[in-house]
């Protein structure tokens, strides 16, 4: 024990005001539902999830602050937020401000719905027959007023099924091997994913709030290494401990993943990808500092990419060429796949190893370029542990976060500058809409202009594949954009509404006139035609041979790409280089032969050579003095306190 008995009575006082203020907080305004406030009234919004089913958007779990009575009366600083019980919806179908955002909110009685949890998975499902959709909640911390004994880990998963117009009920699904369920330790603030009828929880921490048979009472948590998967149909689980993203003893917390489909000669290949997070060693000893907050030992970059194989079970890697973030923890993660055959994997906000700085910049991977590209445009406002969602063809909607250099309570009492914590960003214009408007008519996405470039101008012939399974995986989808520089030949509009409905303009004019002609016409047209084609082959064959001597005297054009290529990536500072970065081939030039490594990692073959002794002093964490933690019982029961 840590802190002497005579602090009891100051516990005990510390829950009697957080029992009163409960009471009095959060009340609903001017009649408005406590989970949906107005914009004057709301403040902050995070640890939420998201998913687009259908023609809506529906939102699980987190938590929300707000003003209280009186003028800008702001919140309790021991429980400045507060969790959303209900499950809030928003109609995609007709557009709208997000200052006025049209929320549906949809409350279920106590035992029929799971505790609010954050920081959790969702994974959306879809039946097998097409007639029903909804969601699965995996993990999670309880939030404040929850009890974890809900989250019924002896029983099954908890899982919400659409009705269609923006609400749903709640049921418990049983596992078809509840042993393995039961001996998964559940965690919150994991990496996770959805496709293909699986869904995949990545890493995170444990702690009593996540996992009731946590045996926790002191302390950051446990972090969880490995890999858990669920496959709806057949309602089983599997938990994989190899993994290829760190080293054995490594677990990987506050990352984020990502399902890309439609790879392999066959279209149905897929791949859960790993983005950014925090590295934790296991086994050492860990203190947080004042806020409770422990830093990782070193921080997953984007450099390389590394992903999980869903057919084969392997694990992969590809270096990265571009302008990739920033490494980070607590970022958000959306995709979108184009008609050009490229799929767009779009990075926004996030925190540093420490929690002590929040970004506002966003990054785009392009595949199968693995090209990453910095948007110039910034958002209103710094966010982390937030979450987004494609909606709308073209329109990536950002959901809540955090200022993390505002520190604990005022991360909840500074209010965000997003509209109720909505921002909304053009993915085909690269730019934030300051309005915050979604516009339900958007024409369907296109990537961005820059992006279209590299690949016309042949960015993805000079990629460097790390291996040939990975660039038979990617390369099996050719990428063309040959339609967005010319009308369709069926006569119908381009997909973005751009295209002509016609091939030539004087075709419809040509119909419109008699088809009745004479035989002389017929021959005199015919001749006179055949003189035009003979002088215009004449006319070329000259033009092409004098062309020729004429580049045979000058200098060779240039095989560099355009200036508004990506820039190469600057050098790591203060954390690992992977070790795709040190391969012998150069990343921006062409090779006369290619490298070609196993097929898949060796067991050792891992991103990093991690010498304890060598370690940068960043992130040895803050050198001031370190602040010892509450036991559990005594701390608020927010995830912020976790991290």
């Amino acid at each position: 024990m840590m802190f002497p008995s005579t602090l009891l009575p100051l516990r005990q006082t510390l829950t009697l005001l957080s029992f009163v203020a409960s009471l009095q907080w959060p009340l609903p305004v001017n009649g408005q539902n406590a989970d949906t406030p107005s914009d004057s009234n709301f403040i902050r919004r995070g640890y939420e999830r998201a998913a687009v089913i259908g023609s809506h958007l529906y939102l699980s779990g987190g938590e929300i602050s707000q003003y209280g009575t009186g003028a800008n009366a702001l919140p309790p600083d021991d429980h400045p937020a507060t969790g959303i019980s209900s499950v809030l919806s928003i109609d995609l179908s007709t557009s709208w401000d997000a200052r006025n955002a049209p929320f549906q909110s949809h409350t279920f009685p106590d035992g029929d719905r799971p505790p609010v949890m954050n920081n959790h998975a969702l994974w959306p499902w879809t039946s097998s027959d097409g007639r029903n959709q909804g969601f699965y909640i995996y993990g999670g911390q309880v939030s404040w007023k929850e009890t974890v004994k809900d989250v019924r880990k002896d029983r099954g998963i908890w899982k919400f099924t659409v009705d269609g117009q923006g609400g749903g009920a709640w049921t418990v699904e049983q596992a078809s091997n509840p042993d393995v369920l039961r001996g998964l330790h559940l965690a919150a603030s994991m990496a996770y994913a959805a496709g293909g009828g699986k869904g995949w929880s990545i890493g995170g921490i444990m702690t009593p709030g996540t996992d009731p048979d946590a045996n926790i009472t002191s302390g950051p948590g446990l972090r969880i290494p490995g890999m858990v998967e669920y496959e709806f149909a057949t309602e089983t689980w599997t938990n994989y401990t190899d993994v290829g993203y760190v080293k054995k003893g490594q677990a990987l917390e506050d990352g984020r993943a990502h399902f890309v489909d439609g790879l392999g000669e066959d279209g149905k290949n897929g791949v859960v990808m790993v983005l950014g997070g925090g590295i934790f060693i296991l086994g050492e000893t860990r203190t947080g500092d004042s806020r409770g907050i422990t830093r990782p030992d070193l921080l997953l970059d984007f450099n390389n990419m590394t992903f999980f194989d869903t057919q084969t079970k392997k694990w992969h890697s590809q270096t990265t060429t571009g302008t990739p973030p920033t490494s980070r923890m607590g970022h958000c993660v959306a995709g979108v796949r184009s008609q050009a055959g490229t799929h767009e994997i779009f990075v926004y906000g996030g925190a540093d190893a420490g929690f002590t700085e929040s970004y506002d910049d966003l990054y785009v991977l392009s595949l199968p370029g693995f090209v990453w590209f910095r948007v110039d445009d910034r958002s209103n406002g710094v966010h982390s542990h937030g979450t987004c969602a494609v909606v709308g063809n073209r329109q990536l909607l950002v959901i809540g976060g955090q200022n993390e250099k505002d520190g604990w309570p005022a991360i909840w009492q500074s209010k965000d500058p997003l509209p109720l914590g909505l921002g909304l960003f053009d993915m085909t214009a690269m730019t934030w809409k300051s309005n915050g408007s979604y516009d339900a008519e958007a024409a369907e996405y296109r990537p961005a202009a820059v992006i279209e470039k590299w690949y016309k101008d042949g960015g993805l012939e000079k990629v460097q594949w790390d291996s040939d399974d990975v660039k038979k995986m990617f390369l099996a989808t050719p990428v063309n954009f040959a339609n967005s520089d010319a009308p369709s030949s069926s006569n119908k509009p381009l997909s973005d509404g751009s295209g002509s409905g016609s091939s030539d303009g004087n075709t419809d004019k040509s119909k419109g006139e008699s088809s009745k002609s004479n035989t002389g016409a017929i021959v005199g047209g015919v001749v006179g035609g055949c003189v035009v084609v003979l002088g215009v082959i004449g006319g070329w064959l000259f033009w092409r041979k004098k062309n020729k001597k004429k580049n045979s005297a000058g200098a060779s054009p240039s095989a560099e790409l355009p200036v508004h290529e990506p820039s190469p990536p600057p050098p790591p500072q203060g954390f690992y280089a992977p070790y795709g970065q040190q391969k012998e081939l150069p990343v921006h030039s062409a090779a006369t032969e290619v490298y070609t490594p196993p097929t898949e990692l060796p067991e050792h073959a891992y991103r990093w050579e991690l010498d304890p002794d060598a370690r940068p002093n960043e992130l040895h964490g803050d050198s001031g003095p370190m602040a010892h933690e509450l036991p559990w019982e005594g701390r608020p029961q927010d995830l912020s306190a976790y991290r």
